[in-house]
Order: C-alpha cells, then structure tokens, then sequence
C-alpha cells in the first residue's frame, strides 16, 4: 500500500499508479461528513429489539419442535417395539 509513511523508492524505478480504490477511499474521507438522522438511534433500538422477539420466537418454536419430537419417538417407541420375549431355556 503506498501510503504516506511508505519508503520512498529509489532512483530510476517506476512508481505505480495509484490505486482506484485508495484514491475513492481518499476522496470519501476528505469529503465533509454527511448528516446523521437525529431519529437513527430510535429506530436502531426498534430495529434491535423486533431482532430478539422474532429469534426468541423462532428459539421457542424449535424447542417446541424438539420436544414434539422426542414425545413422539418415545410413544412410537413404545407402542412399535416388540415386547420382550423371555430367553427360552435349554433342555438339560
């Protein structure tokens, strides 16, 4: 990056022109700063907390889900599964 703390290039090589980017970067910081809306941290708030109700939301539905699941294994479990037979014993 050729900045201004860069190590001047010696004698008779040819620099590089300057980079596209660094030059707009350059532009924007040189620019006056544009105006912030004075209601940006009002809706930033909203913005935040309708966040955490839907992942709560969301949170809450999978773990419903989960439990829905894990009932439904257990009685299909339950009510599939062959009743244990007694080993039948050997002749002496």
């Amino acid at each position: 990056m050729s900045g201004a703390a860069a190590v001047p290039e010696p004698p008779g090589v040819p620099q590089a022109p300057p980079d596209r980017k660094e030059t707009e970067v350059r532009r924007l910081l040189a620019a006056d700063p544009r105006p912030v809306p004075p209601d940006l941290t009002a809706r930033a708030l909203a913005h935040g907390r309708r966040l955490v109700r839907l992942r709560r939301a969301v949170r809450l539905v999978c773990w419903t889900l989960l439990l829905a699941a894990a009932v439904t294994a257990a009685v299909l479990a339950v009510r599939l599964w062959p009743a244990a037979q007694p080993l039948p014993v050997p002749a002496p």
